[in-house]
């Protein structure tokens, strides 16, 4: 068989099922940048049984007609008004469990502490210069310029951390509006060009500075992650505040929700009350599903995994699997709603 002939029954084969390259990495888990990068390349030095392989596996394949499809990215900016609301750890299991999916996610990690880059790609501090700090401050693209850094899990990417993050602050209140406006757009240019990605999930700091305003401008939904205690509550009404305050200038920003995180579930009646109140305070807008306090959240950092591949069958592994598909559910419906 020539090589060439590959390529040909394979487009046939595509084409025969209407499929595209994201359809085709969908229904057969295979990643999407390989499956281009192999039909473009020169395939002479392949393996004739492992195009097969692929072509047999193409062919049997079913394509999930529930997975969401996107004119752009969607853009999740996780937030916490307070620290240690645990949003990193979000962050980080958020994009397995949709890449577990089928869907492409591409973590963006602007908090200094970089929890999150430790986690998905824990090689990010032997490459300090390709962060998100020199993307960001440049106005480099991330896919033309190399920011981006492909993980061990099919179908997660990360721009990494780094703790020069901490400086962008200063730097950016020097800047006018108008460049601060354009810096995310200039970033992501390739990437919305190209729709690869499903979802963008960034990682943000906790404070509400100017950073953080570019990236609420920049954003499709705020997640932000709340622990079941007073002080955990005390940073819904600021949350809001500051999601209808950004809407002025991105009329597209929306709440995704609020997710109770680290629930302590020997204080079952507190939890209750506290659900009751942020329901008061924004009605529909707390997820049913909640994440417990779960030990295998920590050893699971501690091993640099998400914890639905450290432990798929852990309390917290299980409740992160049911929060993923009811934040695609809300996603699905908003955006039904957005088109009609």
């Amino acid at each position: 068989m020539r090589m060439s002939d590959w390529k040909d029954r394979m487009n046939v084969l595509l084409k025969r099922k209407g499929w595209d390259i994201k359809d085709w990495s969908r229904a057969t888990g295979l990643n999407q940048w390989q499956l281009e990068s192999l039909m473009e390349m020169d395939l002479s030095e392949m393996d004739e049984e492992s195009l097969e392989s692929i072509y047999e596996q193409a062919k049997i394949a079913k394509l999930d007609k529930c997975l969401l499809r996107f004119d752009s990215p969607i853009m999740i900016a996780v937030w916490a008004h307070k620290g240690g609301m645990g949003k990193s750890t979000v962050v980080t299991n958020l994009s397995y469990e949709l890449s577990q999916r089928g869907y492409n996610v591409l973590a963006v990690d602007t908090d200094s502490q970089s929890d999150m880059s430790s986690v998905l790609f824990p090689d990010y501090l032997e490459q300090p210069d390709i962060s998100f700090y020199n993307a960001f401050l440049g106005q480099e693209d991330f896919k033309e310029e190399g920011y981006i850094m492909h993980t061990e899990y099919t179908g997660i990417d990360v721009v990494a951390g780094s703790a020069e993050c901490e400086a962008l602050e200063g730097a950016l209140c020097m800047l006018s509006d108008k460049i601060r406006n354009k810096m995310w757009k200039k970033c992501l240019r390739s990437v919305r060009e190209e729709n690869y990605y499903d979802f963008i999930i960034v990682d943000m700091d906790k404070t509400a500075g100017v950073m953080n305003k570019t990236i609420f401008g920049e954003a499709d939904y705020v997640l932000a992650p709340i622990e079941s205690s007073m002080f955990g509550i005390k940073a819904v009404p600021p949350t809001l505040a500051q999601i209808e305050e950004m809407g002025e200038t991105n009329p597209k920003l929306k709440l995704l929700g609020f997710l109770f995180n680290k629930v302590d579930l020997r204080k079952k009646a507190a939890m209750a009350d506290n659900s009751t109140l942020v329901e008061q305070i924004a009605p529909e807008y707390t997820f049913k599903t909640f994440i417990k306090n779960d030990a295998n959240v920590d050893n699971s950092q501690k091993e640099h995994m998400p914890i639905g591949y450290y432990n798929s069958r852990s309390p917290a592994s299980r409740q992160m699997a049911e929060f993923t598909d009811e934040a695609i559910e809300r996603i699905r419906k908003d955006q039904k709603e957005r088109r009609e």
